[in-house]
């Protein structure tokens, strides 16, 4: 886990609402750490995406 810091931020309340509901936490501060946790898992998808791009071969293995 990286180093924690605090900030003073305006945020959108109905996102912070959704994402509390969507991951199934308590806390607003859960919801948005959570939310930046799947921004990062996304981005490291979308870049083994581009890495395999045009090799179907290669992901066919993976799932069969």
């Amino acid at each position: 886990m990286g180093k924690i810091v605090k900030k003073t931020i305006e945020l959108n309340q109905d996102y912070i609402d959704r994402a509390r509901v969507i991951f199934g936490v308590k806390t607003e501060k859960a919801a948005v750490n959570k939310a930046l946790e799947m921004v990062m898992i996304d981005d490291e998808i979308i870049k083994a995406h581009e890495l395999i791009g045009g090799k179907g071969a290669v992901v066919n293995e993976v799932f069969e």
